[in-house]
């Protein structure tokens, strides 16, 4: 196959996955993170993250196609150090072997409570932000400098990343979504615990004010939904949740705090259109029968657990994926590594419903063997076919499992939000005429700041 067929081929191998259609054969990723790339080209971990170019981003690309073998070009997620440097940012810090990490800081008080309550993102843009990065806690000029200097840093090197992955995804026939139909999802507790108030300290919450934080969760969901809404709804898209929180609460913590408001998210955000792809840090085997409750096509990549209990709870109604431990890949031998995906495959790919993914990410060298790598993926691709193609996965509507929740809470709303109409009577047009162009150039560019601030 060419490479417009071989995209038109992955593209249906993905339209049928999520369409809950067994497709010709189960759709494959790999598991290269760009740092790893990086190393595997090479290069200087640290000094490369501060010098990209278009060129240097092929070129790192090139020397890892020596690997790749999915069918979707693993976009990565690059942290920025220049915007970061423009930021000073506290919530996210490069260390001294090149990679970022996240110190555990608190970035609003316990008394803070009442001001997130009345108006979240009001109360990030003011306060939060300011905390987080110490570039914007300054007089309010030098504050719109160092803003627009971290804007115009994210935006040039998210053009690097574009122009560079679109000219592979064109070569090499990869599958991509289409555009505006991805993006992350933030929710409500993990979002607290990780954005304001810190791991630690938002345990202490919940024992000495619960209350408050139900409320707090409450109040978050709104601005949640509204920060993960997509210009496109498309089956072939998804919103990501990066779990963190679910697993160091206990039950009864999980069932009060998190699940809640968790749910009724990714129920708003099925209600319009829009899956949920779940990254479900370490074990969630306790939690198996709660996402149960999610909506139907819901992708799942989990890290640990028993894969056959999620396939015989979860298969018929979830996208499963992961378990695939990316540390065997360095440590076990070649038929170590290709028994375990046999046993993963002869698991979770009967029926459908089901899609290759590993347990999380090769961040270093030393992650992978690259012989085990190259002989695994090609292992797990002339076992991926399947013979009945083309049958369904359940009889069961999506639409049936979707419990509409979204008119219980108020439209987003902010001081910093201000529509075309409010607008444009501080600054009105000068002729009927140009009128829809304001509105258009208005519209696009608030879009795109927008979620600088938040």
């Amino acid at each position: 196959m060419n490479a417009q067929e071989l995209r038109e081929y992955r593209t249906k191998l993905y339209t049928d996955t999520y369409s809950g259609i067994i497709p010709e054969r189960f759709p494959v990723h790999d598991a290269l993170g760009i740092e790893f790339m990086m190393q595997y080209a090479g290069k200087d971990l640290m000094t490369t993250q501060y010098s990209y170019t278009t060129e240097l981003l092929e070129e790192i690309y090139n020397k890892a196609m020596e690997l790749m073998r999915g069918d979707t070009f693993p976009m990565p997620f690059a942290r920025n150090p220049i915007a970061l440097m423009f930021q000073q940012s506290r919530f996210t810090k490069m260390g001294s072997n090149g990679f970022f990490q996240h110190p555990e800081n608190s970035y609003m008080e316990p008394e803070d409570y009442d001001d997130l309550i009345k108006n979240p993102y009001d109360f990030i843009v003011e306060k939060v932000s300011t905390h987080t990065n110490q570039g914007f806690d300054t007089d309010p000029i030098s504050r719109s400098l160092a803003f627009a200097k971290y804007m115009l840093a994210t935006m040039d090197l998210n053009r690097i990343f574009a122009e560079v992955s679109d000219k592979f995804v064109q070569k090499y026939g990869y599958f991509v979504s289409p555009p505006g139909v991805n993006g992350m999802q933030a929710v409500p507790f993990d979002f607290l615990a990780d954005h304001l108030r810190g791991f630690t300290k938002v345990h202490g919450d919940i024992k000495r004010q619960p209350e408050k934080v139900l409320e707090a969760l409450e109040a978050l969901v709104p601005y949640c939904v509204w920060r993960g809404l997509n210009p496109v709804q498309s089956i072939l898209g998804n919103n990501m949740i990066m779990t963190h929180m679910a697993t160091f609460l206990n039950t009864k913590d999980f069932e009060k705090f998190y699940w809640p408001t968790f749910l009724k998210i990714c129920h708003i955000c099925a209600e319009r259109g829009q899956a949920m792809a779940i990254f479900a840090e370490h074990d969630w085997t306790r939690f198996i029968d709660h996402m149960q409750e999610l909506p139907q096509g819901t992708r799942l990549q989990m890290e640990y657990g028993d894969p056959q209990l999620f396939k015989d709870k979860l298969g018929k109604k979830m996208v499963l994926s992961g378990f695939y431990p990316i540390t065997l890949l360095k440590n076990g031998t070649r038929q170590q590594c290709i028994d375990k995906a046999k046993e993963l495959i002869d698991i979770l790919a009967p029926g459908g419903n089901f899609m290759w993914k590993f347990d999380k990410q090769a961040l270093i060298l030393n992650d992978v063997n690259p012989e085990n790598y190259i002989a695994l993926m090609e292992y797990i691709l002339e076992n991926s076919k399947y013979d009945n193609a083309g049958e369904l996965v359940t009889i069961d509507k999506k639409e049936d499992s979707i419990v509409k929740y979204s008119h219980l809470y108020p439209k987003f709303e902010s001081k910093y939000v201000v529509p075309f109409d409010e607008f444009k009577k501080a600054y009105p047009p000068v002729d009927d005429r140009v009128e829809p162009l304001m509105r258009h150039a208005y519209d696009k560019f608030t879009n795109m700041v927008l979620p600088f601030l938040s």
